[in-house]
């Protein structure tokens, strides 16, 4: 599934099965973010991540007695897809995590979206299900009302020392558009899981700037992003 939507006009400008439900993987986590804004985050907070919260996928590395910030861990969700930041992050807004998956499902209701659904904050579950086009529509949402969120995911790295150790850290961006090729974006998420094959969103900037890219279930991460850069640049009639 493809689409390139303009965001100044609202209109559809290309697209291909934009419409047909897939698994949206780890571009659930700009979901997971706003919701997360919406219940406001103590930035400067000091966080942790438990052992159980380690699992599949991209993960931040602490060693015993490392801590960071409530902003690492946020930034490390988006940035890097850390799984484990994003589970320890949502666990330490004192939000039980089913009710926070509830929030999730009623914000995508008030955003119209009635093709995507939420069973959990990570994207790791294959029931996260979105179209194309719904993918476009939370993606602007996200990075035009949240600015945090736009910054942390056009970035091409971020680097913080962890506490406790002074352990300095380098998250690199996902979207190898930004961190190797040095896309200049207004917010991006890159997204994978066998059932969902390789997703990514990315709106771009400049003359691109009211431009949002999806590309969904591709079969290979390189593929994925040349997609996306030939979208993002289509001359369209």
């Amino acid at each position: 599934s493809t689409i390139l939507f303009n965001t100044e006009t609202n209109t559809i400008m290309f697209q291909r099965n934009a419409f047909e439900r897939r698994p949206l993987a780890s571009i659930t986590k700009l979901m997971t973010a706003m919701v997360a804004m919406d219940h406001g985050i103590t930035w400067n907070k000091e966080a942790n991540i438990l052992p159980q919260e380690y699992g599949a996928g991209g993960e931040l590395l602490l060693h015993p007695g490392e801590t960071v910030s409530m902003k690492d861990l946020f930034t490390a969700s988006l940035l890097g897809s850390a799984n484990n930041a994003t589970l320890a992050y949502v666990r330490q807004l004192g939000i039980p995590e089913e009710e926070f998956i509830q929030e999730m499902n009623r914000k995508a209701i008030m955003l119209h979206l009635e093709q995507t659904e939420f069973f959990d904050v990570t994207g790791l579950n294959p029931k996260n299900v979105s179209t194309a086009y719904e993918i476009a529509v939370l993606a602007h949402h996200a990075f035009a009302n949240y600015p945090e969120i736009s910054s942390a995911t056009s970035q091409k790295e971020y680097s913080f020392a962890v506490r406790g150790s002074n352990r300095e850290h380098t998250i690199h961006n996902t979207n190898k558009l930004i961190s190797e090729n040095n896309l200049q974006t207004s917010g991006s998420k890159t997204g994978f899981l066998y059932e969902a094959g390789y997703c990514l969103v990315t709106q771009g900037a400049g003359i691109y700037k009211d431009r949002i890219a999806v590309v969904m279930n591709e079969m290979s991460e390189d593929a994925q992003f040349a997609e996306i850069n030939q979208l993002l640049k289509m001359q369209v009639k």
